[in-house]
């Protein structure tokens, strides 16, 4: 049988032992060379995502890991974007050292979105998707919402779409069930200030109470009457997110919603509950892109 386990051969742990006696600003910029090279094809990508990720260090003992020491706060290109990129977050470094981040995702996005769509990413972060969508539908036109609560985050992607020249409505708000206000809480395994983990079941620190709103009812405020592509990553709170957005999905009917579907450690609702929350909405799953999954409306709806 294969070890599944990703590690390195001799020569490359050689490397890896020998980045780490490098200066932190050497050895960063030399690992984004050698990560950036390797994550070109999808088995490489995941082993930088393994590389970085304080949760599987332990697990892949076998394969240089880049040390949080290294972490600074960097100005790069990436996705034809100008970004600034703090690297004690997981996502912000994998998007730093491997180049992309969830590229099946931006595929999923160059190929579904149309001129005139209106997107909604809820659970933005600092906006890799929400910019990308922008950044498609520029020339024909559209519109991207993106729902972030945690103040910094949502400050970064405002400020990235100013320096990007780019259209991203920034809502600041936590999308839930029902209207009131949530703790942020981090994640014990990663550092206090890595945004992408942050979440209402979090086993660290409370970082920021933040409001929580009913997508129905800001829709219903904001007067949308088209909705075509909604992505949610919420960390384990995306039953919460469509329970608030059910006449949405009924009356707007957007052609694909795209979840994140993973069996969590704490959450309310199980992966197949989610998927079960979802069919009773009318949609069906059509694809699956790493955790996320694409649903489309049920035919028995008719096509959009």
């Amino acid at each position: 049988m294969t070890d599944p386990t990703p590690r390195d051969g001799p020569v490359l742990q050689g490397v890896w032992r020998l980045l780490r006696r490098l200066p932190p600003g050497a050895a960063r910029r030399t690992t984004r060379l050698i990560a950036g090279a390797q994550s070109l094809r999808e088995p490489g990508y995941l082993k930088t995502t393994y590389r970085i990720s304080p949760r599987l260090a332990n697990a892949n003992p076998r394969l240089g890991k880049i040390s949080p020491q290294w972490a600074a706060t960097v100005r790069v290109r990436r996705n034809g974007l100008r970004l600034e990129l703090d690297l004690r977050d997981n996502l912000q470094a994998i998007l730093y050292y491997a180049g992309r981040y969830e590229p099946d995702v931006l595929r999923f996005l160059r190929r579904e979105l149309r001129g005139g769509d209106v997107v909604a990413d809820v659970g933005a972060h600092i906006g890799v998707h929400a910019l990308a969508a922008a950044r498609l539908l520029r020339p024909a036109g559209g519109r991207v919402i993106a729902f972030e609560p945690a103040s910094d985050s949502a400050a970064k992607l405002r400020a990235a779409a100013r320096r990007n020249g780019l259209r991203v409505e920034v809502v600041q708000t936590a999308l839930g069930a029902h209207p009131g206000t949530a703790g942020l809480y981090g994640d014990a395994r990663y550092d206090a200030a890595d945004a992408g983990v942050r979440s209402q079941y979090g086993d660290a620190a409370l970082v920021e109470q933040v409001p929580v709103r009913v997508f129905d009812d800001w829709a219903a405020e904001a007067g949308l009457s088209r909705l075509d592509v909604v992505k949610i990553d919420v960390e384990g709170a995306e039953a919460a997110v469509l329970a608030g957005m059910s006449r949405s999905l009924r009356t707007l009917r957007p052609r694909a919603v795209l979840v994140e579907v993973k069996q969590r450690e704490r959450t309310d609702t199980s992966a197949e509950e989610l998927r079960g929350l979802l069919t009773r909405h009318g949609y069906e799953r059509t694809m699956r892109l790493g955790h996320n999954e694409v649903f489309r409306p049920t035919r028995d709806h008719g096509p959009r």
